[in-house]
């Protein structure tokens, strides 16, 4: 009971994080539409960004949760920290170097591989990515360093030193478009780098304590390292997959050659990211130091345990967020993004209806990131890479089939991503059960079953609802405000109705919440 409870906490701690970090970079993207009112420098803005955010994920975004963490927090369980952060420090100045190398030939040639990515851009918009490209790949370096000093402090479980670092570079990114947006994109740009060179100095501030056995140093043949390598490089691969198969999107939306379709794409990709990023990545990120800790020391059971519980925990949250997306797609977005005359209307309409297409994301997402992690902590990264390699080949042919010989326009592209990543996560559950017999179908069944069934209740009760509202009021306030009572109402419903279903979750759940204000209520 003790170790939910600090798992309870940890979850609690890092999802309280990410809601801030999501909606500081909410803001981040709602100023795009409102700051770059050029249809064509806003899309070559947003796809300056989605190529050095596939570079970082290439460089370390799975070494972290793949490799160093797992290996790291086997380390510190056997009391091997000395030992550990010889292996662990060869791998960090191994990727350092190895970012440096490749962000120097990102720069000298993104003239030659942006126009294969934003094969719809005509040559000025061509030129305007090329340039924002390089302005932006130093960025690169930064976030690396800071997300490799994540990792570290959350092998050492400082869960709550390292959630709050990506805020600051939210803000920075904030000031830069609010304040600079008015001169030329190029300063925004200049202006998000240096955010991100500040974001770092923040986690390295935290960390410092924790890196005394750390030194620039480089043990090729140390056995943890040679382990750690083995991990990295397919978890490096298999990082990339989720960006490459946006990317991909974006390539094919590119090419119905609208201006502000990317921008349109990025609205809706951003907004169901929200809630994906709150509930799977930060259960996700506070359950994976503990799976991998019970099964470096052979607790099989308790690792199944963990498991199952985290993604039963996921999907309950992320299961009605799906559900509210698909009902209040055009007030969500209306709401959210449109915050100035110099937004264009049209927006709304188009990415309405591609969060809808993107909302079954929303759920099978959170089950890939989920078992991509109990792939991690049982130290098997090819499984997810293997699935993932295949997804990318099946999402571009069904991109190209929908973009080809259907009248979906940008909406398939969404569809597409979604059908990719609900086969990805049916067939990541069925290895991971034939390799630890992980999920206990019945009961997941069970869970699904009573989840969708108040999600769909729910559902009916927020539609009846909204169509008594004037979502297309002038009001900003008035908007806002009708959002907060629709989403609020149909929380209520759906938390009241798993209650009398019983949802073991949910029980717990509240049972937690209940405590929580039970003593602050003693303390005050």
């Amino acid at each position: 009971m003790k170790q939910k409870r600090n798992l309870t906490s940890a979850a609690f701690i890092v999802m309280s994080s990410i809601v801030i970090s999501r909606i500081t970079g909410y803001f981040r993207v709602m100023l795009i539409p409102n700051k770059l009112t050029e249809k064509v420098v806003a899309d070559s803005y947003i796809m300056a960004f989605k190529m050095t955010d596939l570079m970082y994920n290439l460089l370390v975004g799975g070494a972290i949760a793949a490799a160093l963490i797992p290996v790291l927090t086997g380390y510190l369980e056997r009391g091997e920290e000395e030992e550990g952060w010889k292996a662990v420090g060869t791998f960090i100045n191994v990727v350092c170097l190895s970012m440096v190398f490749i962000c120097v030939v990102g720069i000298i040639f993104a003239p030659k591989f942006v126009p294969l990515i934003a094969r719809g851009f005509d040559e000025e918009g061509i030129k305007l990515t090329v340039r924002l490209t390089r302005i932006l790949f130093p960025s690169v370096s930064f976030i690396m360093l800071a997300g490799l000093t994540n990792g570290v402090l959350n092998s050492y479980q400082r869960f709550a030193a390292s959630s709050y670092g990506p805020v600051i570079y939210n803000i920075g990114s904030i000031m830069s478009l609010f304040f600079l947006s008015r001169y030329s994109v190029e300063l925004v740009a200049f202006g998000v780098m240096l955010s991100s060179f500040v974001y770092f100095l923040f986690q390295l501030s935290f960390a410092v304590r924790n890196l005394k056995y750390y030194r620039f140093r480089i043990y090729l043949r140390h056995p943890g390292f040679k382990r750690l390598f083995n991990l990295a490089v397919p978890s490096l691969l298999s990082s990339t997959i989720n960006q490459v198969n946006v990317i991909i999107s974006a390539m094919f939306v590119t090419l119905f050659r609208s201006p502000g379709s990317v921008n349109a794409f990025n609205m809706a990709d951003t907004t169901w990211q929200m809630p994906y990023g709150i509930f799977a990545q930060g259960i996700g990120i506070a359950i994976l130091p503990t799976m991998s800790a019970r099964y470096a020391v052979g607790d099989v059971k308790d690792y199944k345990d963990i498991l199952n519980k985290g993604l039963k925990s996921i999907l309950l949250l992320s299961i009605p967020s799906a559900a509210g997306l698909v009902v209040l797609s055009e007030p969500v977005i209306r709401t959210i993004f449109q915050w100035s005359k110099g937004f264009y209307p049209e927006y709304v309409t188009l990415a309405s209806r591609i969060l809808v297409f993107f909302s079954v994301a929303l759920i099978t997402q959170s089950i890939v990131a989920t078992m991509s992690r109990a792939f991690y902590a049982v130290n098997d990264t090819k499984s997810p890479l293997y699935v993932g390699a295949g997804t990318i080949l099946m999402n571009l042919a069904i991109c190209y089939l929908f973009y080809r010989y259907t009248s979906l326009g940008v909406e398939g592209m969404a569809l597409a991503y979604s059908i990719t990543s609900t086969i990805n996560a049916f067939i990541l559950i069925f290895i991971l059960n034939k390799k630890v017999d992980s999920i206990n179908l019945k009961s997941f069944c069970v869970f699904l079953l009573k989840t969708f069934l108040a999600s769909g209740i729910m559902g009916l009760a927020v539609f009846l609802l909204s169509n008594v509202m004037d979502f297309n009021t002038a009001s900003k306030f008035l908007q806002v405000l009708y959002l907060i009572a629709a989403i609020s109402v149909g929380a209520l419903i759906y938390f009241a109705t798993v209650l009398v279903l019983k949802v073991d979750e949910a029980v717990y759940m509240y049972e937690t919440i209940r405590l929580r204000v039970k003593k602050l209520m003693k303390k005050n």
